[in-house]
């Protein structure tokens, strides 16, 4: 009698779910520090500006726009990634006998899935600080021309 499966059995830690992503988790994980070194470079000026308002108002206009497209270039990798991975999964499962193909290939998708699932855990909280701080900016933009 086989004993009972472990729960640490079926589980799957951080460096297995990122190793089996294969390489554009790299251009994910690359992508998304480059958004978040500028989301933080973003938070600075708009915390600068608190010190002289005047002169950061003009940066407090410009920049920032390349931000919405690096979070859509992340999902995009991650969709780009995931299709790939199909594929071969696809590939892979006409090679195996019959009987085992549903098994491995629902095994193969799940893998598969893991660079969409990883864009999408990086894109949305940059998304959602863009978002937060794109509305201070504009709260803050407003009282500096109100008092100015």
């Amino acid at each position: 009698m086989e004993p009972a499966a472990r729960v640490e059995d079926e589980t799957m830690d951080f460096g297995q779910f990122y190793q089996d992503g294969g390489v554009f988790m790299h251009v994910i994980t690359l992508l998304t520090l480059i958004a978040g070194g500028g989301l933080l470079r973003r938070a600075a000026t708009v915390r600068r500006t608190f010190r002289d308002p005047k002169e950061q108002l003009a940066r407090l206009r410009s920049g920032g726009v390349a931000f919405p497209s690096l979070a859509a270039a992340i999902v995009m990798v991650g969709f780009l990634a995931t299709g790939l991975g199909w594929i071969s999964v696809q590939a892979a499962v006409q090679m195996i006998p019959p009987d085992m193909a549903f098994l491995a290939a629902s095994r193969g998708y799940g893998i598969a899935a893991h660079p969409l699932v990883w864009s999408l855990l990086c894109a949305v909280p940059l998304t959602l600080g863009h978002g937060a701080l794109r509305f201070f900016e504009h709260r803050l933009r407003g009282l500096i021309e109100k008092h100015a």
